[in-house]
Protein backbone atom coordinates (compact mmCIF):
# COMPACT_ATOMS: atom_id res chain seq x y z
CA UNK A 1 0.00 0.00 0.00
CA UNK A 2 1.45 2.88 -0.86
CA UNK A 3 0.86 6.62 -0.08
CA UNK A 4 2.62 9.85 0.12
CA UNK A 5 4.59 9.59 3.12
CA UNK A 6 6.77 11.89 5.64
CA UNK A 7 4.41 14.84 4.49
CA UNK A 8 6.10 17.18 6.38
CA UNK A 9 8.67 19.34 4.57
CA UNK A 10 12.28 18.14 5.56
CA UNK A 11 15.56 19.80 6.00
CA UNK A 12 16.88 21.15 2.74
CA UNK A 13 20.54 21.30 1.52
CA UNK A 14 21.54 24.17 -0.13
CA UNK A 15 24.05 24.75 -2.81
CA UNK A 16 26.58 22.09 -3.88
CA UNK A 17 28.28 20.71 -0.53
CA UNK A 18 31.80 20.80 -0.33
CA UNK A 19 33.57 18.29 1.84
CA UNK A 20 37.08 18.41 3.05
CA UNK A 21 38.21 15.87 4.98
CA UNK A 22 41.88 14.61 6.11
CA UNK A 23 42.78 10.54 5.06
CA UNK A 24 43.50 8.56 8.40
CA UNK A 25 44.93 6.23 8.73
CA UNK A 26 43.82 3.10 7.69
CA UNK A 27 41.09 1.15 10.47
CA UNK A 28 41.06 -2.48 11.10
CA UNK A 29 37.95 -3.55 10.42
CA UNK A 30 36.49 -5.11 13.61
CA UNK A 31 37.23 -8.70 14.62
CA UNK A 32 34.04 -11.20 14.02
CA UNK A 33 32.01 -8.67 12.39
CA UNK A 34 29.72 -10.49 11.22
CA UNK A 35 29.22 -12.37 14.43
CA UNK A 36 28.58 -9.05 15.97
CA UNK A 37 25.92 -8.35 14.08
CA UNK A 38 24.11 -11.48 13.82
CA UNK A 39 23.99 -12.01 17.38
CA UNK A 40 22.59 -7.52 18.34
CA UNK A 41 20.90 -7.31 14.89
CA UNK A 42 18.81 -4.20 16.77
CA UNK A 43 22.11 -3.35 18.68
CA UNK A 44 19.54 -3.41 21.45
CA UNK A 45 17.69 0.06 20.35
CA UNK A 46 17.89 -0.01 16.31
CA UNK A 47 18.72 -1.90 13.31
CA UNK A 48 21.93 0.51 11.76
CA UNK A 49 21.35 -2.02 8.74
CA UNK A 50 17.16 -0.43 8.57
CA UNK A 51 19.09 2.82 7.46
CA UNK A 52 19.16 4.26 3.77
CA UNK A 53 22.79 5.25 4.63
CA UNK A 54 23.96 1.85 5.72
CA UNK A 55 21.74 -0.02 3.21
CA UNK A 56 23.96 -2.85 1.59
CA UNK A 57 27.35 -2.62 3.52
CA UNK A 58 28.84 -5.65 4.35
CA UNK A 59 28.76 -6.90 8.05
CA UNK A 60 32.55 -5.67 8.30
CA UNK A 61 31.58 -2.25 7.49
CA UNK A 62 28.31 -1.83 9.52
CA UNK A 63 30.74 -3.08 12.45
CA UNK A 64 32.83 -0.40 12.68
CA UNK A 65 29.46 2.05 13.07
CA UNK A 66 28.06 -0.58 15.91
CA UNK A 67 31.19 -0.41 18.01
CA UNK A 68 31.48 3.29 17.95
CA UNK A 69 27.32 3.55 18.34
CA UNK A 70 26.12 4.33 22.24
CA UNK A 71 22.93 4.26 22.95
CA UNK A 72 20.43 6.87 24.56
CA UNK A 73 16.57 7.13 25.58
CA UNK A 74 15.92 10.65 26.18
CA UNK A 75 11.90 12.43 27.22
CA UNK A 76 10.14 14.88 25.56
CA UNK A 77 11.49 18.17 25.29
CA UNK A 78 15.05 17.02 25.12
CA UNK A 79 17.40 19.57 23.04
CA UNK A 80 19.87 17.34 21.37
CA UNK A 81 21.97 19.67 19.60
CA UNK A 82 21.71 23.40 18.48
CA UNK A 83 22.28 25.28 15.24
CA UNK A 84 25.64 26.43 14.64
CA UNK A 85 26.61 24.40 17.30
CA UNK A 86 30.11 22.46 16.52
CA UNK A 87 28.91 18.98 15.72
CA UNK A 88 30.87 15.42 17.94
CA UNK A 89 27.82 13.00 16.64
CA UNK A 90 25.46 12.39 14.48
CA UNK A 91 22.05 10.21 15.79
CA UNK A 92 19.95 7.53 14.53
CA UNK A 93 16.29 7.32 15.18
CA UNK A 94 15.31 4.13 17.37
CA UNK A 95 12.11 5.05 18.35
CA UNK A 96 10.05 7.87 19.06
CA UNK A 97 10.42 11.39 16.89
CA UNK A 98 12.55 14.53 16.84
CA UNK A 99 11.48 17.82 15.52
CA UNK A 100 14.49 19.43 13.58
CA UNK A 101 14.02 23.37 13.99
CA UNK A 102 15.48 26.64 12.54
CA UNK A 103 15.29 29.87 15.10
CA UNK A 104 14.53 32.89 13.37
CA UNK A 105 16.48 36.48 14.38
CA UNK A 106 13.44 37.95 15.82
CA UNK A 107 13.18 34.51 18.05
CA UNK A 108 10.36 33.14 16.39
CA UNK A 109 10.80 28.75 15.59
CA UNK A 110 10.36 27.51 12.01
CA UNK A 111 10.11 23.75 12.05
CA UNK A 112 11.86 22.26 9.31
CA UNK A 113 10.94 18.55 9.72
CA UNK A 114 9.82 16.15 12.30
CA UNK A 115 11.64 12.65 11.86
CA UNK A 116 11.36 8.85 13.36
CA UNK A 117 12.23 5.73 13.14
CA UNK A 118 15.02 4.47 11.14
CA UNK A 119 16.01 8.28 10.15
CA UNK A 120 19.13 10.27 10.73
CA UNK A 121 20.35 13.42 12.06
CA UNK A 122 23.56 15.33 12.40
CA UNK A 123 25.02 13.90 9.23
CA UNK A 124 24.93 16.79 7.64
CA UNK A 125 27.43 19.06 9.97
CA UNK A 126 30.13 17.21 7.97
CA UNK A 127 29.06 19.41 4.87
CA UNK A 128 28.80 22.56 7.13
CA UNK A 129 32.18 23.41 8.74
CA UNK A 130 31.54 20.60 10.91
CA UNK A 131 28.75 22.80 12.59
CA UNK A 132 24.78 21.30 12.98
CA UNK A 133 22.61 23.05 9.81
CA UNK A 134 19.62 23.09 12.30
CA UNK A 135 18.20 22.54 15.88
CA UNK A 136 16.85 19.44 17.28
CA UNK A 137 14.24 18.69 20.45
CA UNK A 138 12.87 15.62 21.32
CA UNK A 139 9.11 15.84 21.43
CA UNK A 140 8.49 12.05 22.03
CA UNK A 141 10.46 9.90 23.98
CA UNK A 142 13.26 8.59 21.77
CA UNK A 143 15.72 5.48 21.66
CA UNK A 144 18.32 6.49 19.93
CA UNK A 145 22.20 5.52 19.45
CA UNK A 146 25.43 8.36 18.80
CA UNK A 147 27.88 7.71 16.47
CA UNK A 148 30.80 10.22 16.30
CA UNK A 149 30.87 12.04 13.61
CA UNK A 150 34.52 11.42 12.74
CA UNK A 151 33.87 7.92 11.97
CA UNK A 152 31.60 8.79 9.44
CA UNK A 153 34.42 10.74 7.66
CA UNK A 154 36.78 8.18 8.35
CA UNK A 155 34.30 5.52 6.48
CA UNK A 156 33.47 7.58 3.99
CA UNK A 157 36.89 8.09 2.88
CA UNK A 158 37.48 4.63 2.93
CA UNK A 159 34.49 3.51 0.67
CA UNK A 160 32.85 4.79 -1.90
CA UNK A 161 29.49 2.78 -1.34
CA UNK A 162 29.26 4.84 1.67
CA UNK A 163 29.47 7.81 -0.40
CA UNK A 164 26.80 7.25 -2.70
CA UNK A 165 24.54 6.63 0.06
CA UNK A 166 25.35 9.63 1.59
CA UNK A 167 24.61 11.42 -1.50
CA UNK A 168 21.26 9.17 -1.75
CA UNK A 169 19.88 9.78 1.51
CA UNK A 170 20.58 13.39 0.47
CA UNK A 171 18.44 13.79 -2.49
CA UNK A 172 15.80 11.24 -0.64
CA UNK A 173 15.58 14.26 1.55
CA UNK A 174 15.12 17.02 -1.26
CA UNK A 175 12.28 15.08 -3.48
CA UNK A 176 10.39 15.11 0.08
CA UNK A 177 10.83 18.70 0.21
CA UNK A 178 9.71 19.73 -3.26
CA UNK A 179 7.27 16.73 -3.29
CA UNK A 180 5.35 17.97 -0.13
CA UNK A 181 5.81 21.47 -1.42
CA UNK A 182 4.10 20.65 -4.76
CA UNK A 183 1.38 18.83 -2.45
CA UNK A 184 0.82 21.05 -0.04
CA UNK A 185 0.36 23.89 -2.82
CA UNK A 186 -2.68 22.31 -4.38
CA UNK A 187 -4.41 21.35 -1.20
CA UNK A 188 -6.67 22.63 1.38
CA UNK A 189 -6.12 22.87 5.02
CA UNK A 190 -8.52 19.56 5.76
CA UNK A 191 -6.78 18.27 3.27
CA UNK A 192 -3.38 18.58 4.62
CA UNK A 193 -4.30 17.30 8.09
CA UNK A 194 -6.09 14.67 6.01
CA UNK A 195 -2.37 13.71 4.82
CA UNK A 196 -0.71 13.74 7.50
CA UNK A 197 -3.16 10.92 8.98
CA UNK A 198 -2.35 9.24 6.21
CA UNK A 199 0.96 8.97 6.61
CA UNK A 200 0.87 7.46 9.99
CA UNK A 201 -1.50 4.95 8.42
CA UNK A 202 0.07 1.32 8.97
CA UNK A 203 1.29 0.14 5.39
CA UNK A 204 -1.16 -3.17 5.44
CA UNK A 205 -3.84 -1.16 6.45
CA UNK A 206 -6.26 -0.75 3.32
CA UNK A 207 -9.79 -0.78 4.80
CA UNK A 208 -9.85 0.74 8.16
CA UNK A 209 -6.94 1.91 10.68
CA UNK A 210 -6.36 2.82 14.16
CA UNK A 211 -3.15 4.50 15.56
CA UNK A 212 -2.45 7.25 17.92
CA UNK A 213 -0.63 10.79 17.25
CA UNK A 214 2.91 11.00 17.75
CA UNK A 215 2.90 14.11 19.09
CA UNK A 216 0.21 16.67 20.77
CA UNK A 217 -2.17 18.49 18.24
CA UNK A 218 -0.53 22.14 18.84
CA UNK A 219 2.73 20.90 17.30
CA UNK A 220 0.67 18.99 14.73
CA UNK A 221 -1.00 22.04 13.49
CA UNK A 222 2.72 24.30 13.87
CA UNK A 223 4.36 21.55 11.38
CA UNK A 224 1.26 21.62 8.64
CA UNK A 225 1.78 25.87 8.68
CA UNK A 226 -1.73 26.45 10.73
CA UNK A 227 -2.33 28.44 13.50
CA UNK A 228 -4.90 26.55 16.17
CA UNK A 229 -7.96 27.81 15.71
CA UNK A 230 -7.62 26.88 11.68
CA UNK A 231 -6.15 23.77 12.95
CA UNK A 232 -9.59 22.89 14.58
CA UNK A 233 -11.80 24.20 11.76
CA UNK A 234 -10.12 21.92 9.64
CA UNK A 235 -10.35 19.34 11.61
CA UNK A 236 -13.97 19.23 12.18
CA UNK A 237 -14.35 19.47 8.49
CA UNK A 238 -12.09 16.74 8.13
CA UNK A 239 -14.40 14.58 10.51
CA UNK A 240 -17.56 15.30 8.42
CA UNK A 241 -16.08 14.40 5.11
CA UNK A 242 -14.16 11.08 6.16
CA UNK A 243 -16.11 10.38 9.29
CA UNK A 244 -12.86 9.93 10.59
CA UNK A 245 -12.88 9.94 14.57
CA UNK A 246 -10.51 11.61 17.51
CA UNK A 247 -10.44 10.86 20.88
CA UNK A 248 -7.36 12.76 22.68
CA UNK A 249 -4.54 11.25 20.51
CA UNK A 250 -6.38 8.39 19.45
CA UNK A 251 -7.36 8.62 15.48
CA UNK A 252 -10.01 5.77 14.04
CA UNK A 253 -10.38 5.73 10.37
CA UNK A 254 -13.23 3.44 9.10
CA UNK A 255 -12.29 3.84 5.25
CA UNK A 256 -8.96 4.44 4.53
CA UNK A 257 -10.00 4.72 0.65
CA UNK A 258 -12.33 7.30 1.50
CA UNK A 259 -9.63 9.39 3.23
CA UNK A 260 -7.31 8.72 0.50
CA UNK A 261 -9.95 10.09 -2.12
CA UNK A 262 -10.75 13.39 -0.38
CA UNK A 263 -6.76 13.90 0.45
CA UNK A 264 -6.53 13.61 -3.12
CA UNK A 265 -9.20 14.41 -4.93
CA UNK A 266 -8.60 13.24 -9.13
CA UNK A 267 -4.76 12.25 -7.78
CA UNK A 268 -6.56 9.74 -6.24
CA UNK A 269 -5.67 7.04 -8.90
CA UNK A 270 -1.82 7.53 -8.62
CA UNK A 271 -1.78 6.83 -5.13
CA UNK A 272 -4.02 4.11 -4.52
CA UNK A 273 -2.21 0.20 -4.32
CA UNK A 274 -3.81 -2.09 -6.94
CA UNK A 275 -5.63 -4.20 -4.61
CA UNK A 276 -7.59 -1.73 -3.12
Amino acid sequence: MTYIKDVQAPKAYSGAPRLTIVVPAQMNPPKNAAKQISQNPDYSLGSLKGSLLFANLPDEEIAHFQNAARPHTYKKDKILYLQAEPAVNFYMICSGWIKLFHTLPEGEEVIVDMLTTGHIVGESAIFDHGCYTSSAQVVSAVHLLSIPLKVLKERINLGTKLAFNMLTSMSQHHRRHYGAIALNALQNAPQRIGCFFLSLCPEDKTKAAVFHLPYDKALVAKTLGMNNATFSRALNILRQKTDIRIEGDRVEIDQVLRLVKFVYGDLSVKYLPATM
